[in-house]
């Protein structure tokens, strides 16, 4: 049995006017900007034979960068552009409700009985007879 996680505060870094700083961001990690804006540049990927440098993104105070599909632990980098300093939170996301879970497991217990159900009723009594 597991005990009650209590909340934490997501971690805050504060950039300076004109820092930069670069991050390894874990798959399921989100980036929110709560105060100024940041420009987000992200690690070249390899493409085949051949480096890929996505465009720059920026986020302004307020707005959130989700990185859901992220499989993998990526690098960006963080820099703030402006004279006034600015504010980002790393947020988790959150963990899977344990009542969706529960229902995906009684829809394929029950996925897995209607077989046996209608082989049942046809005669078969569950089990198919093996042709020799």
């Amino acid at each position: 049995m597991s005990s009650p996680r209590t909340p934490t505060t997501p971690p805050l870094l504060a950039l300076g006017p004109g820092q930069s700083l670069w991050l390894c961001l874990s798959p399921g990690i989100a980036l929110h900007t709560s105060q100024g804006e940041v420009a987000v540049r992200w690690a070249p990927t390899a493409c085949g034979e051949a480096l890929h440098t996505p465009p720059h993104t920026r986020l302004k105070a307020g707005e959130h960068l989700p990185l859901s599909g992220q499989i993998q632990a990526t690098w960006v980098q963080l820099h703030n552009p402006f004279h006034h300093p600015a504010q980002i939170q790393l947020m988790e996301a959150a963990p899977a409700v344990p009542g969706l879970l529960l229902k995906i497991m009684q829809g394929l217990r029950t996925a897995l009985r209607r077989p046996r159900k209608a082989a049942k009723n046809l005669g078969h009594h569950g089990a198919l007879r093996t042709v020799r």
